[in-house]
């Protein structure tokens, strides 16, 4: 499964996950079960998320390097 950083930019903010879990009207446990990676939030969530976390979602997934790598070998082409 993949793992989002959301600790990494929870703890960037000083937030806690009661208060992420608050923003977003989830309880603490569906948040923390993101964050050990026992399941997995939606579409609508990530984009949430990251509004929450002021990143993109290739941030919030870990991938902005993988992706910029692979677009710049498409312009190649």
């Amino acid at each position: 499964m993949i793992e989002l950083r959301l600790k990494e930019f929870r703890k960037k903010l000083g937030l806690s996950q009661r208060e992420v879990s608050d923003i977003m009207k989830i309880t603490q446990a569906y948040y923390w079960k993101w964050e050990k990676g026992k399941s997995f939030p939606n579409a609508q969530q990530i984009i949430e998320l990251c509004d929450i976390f002021q990143c993109t979602p290739n941030d919030l997934f870990g991938i902005h390097g993988v992706y910029s790598a692979s677009m710049n070998d498409l312009d190649q082409s």
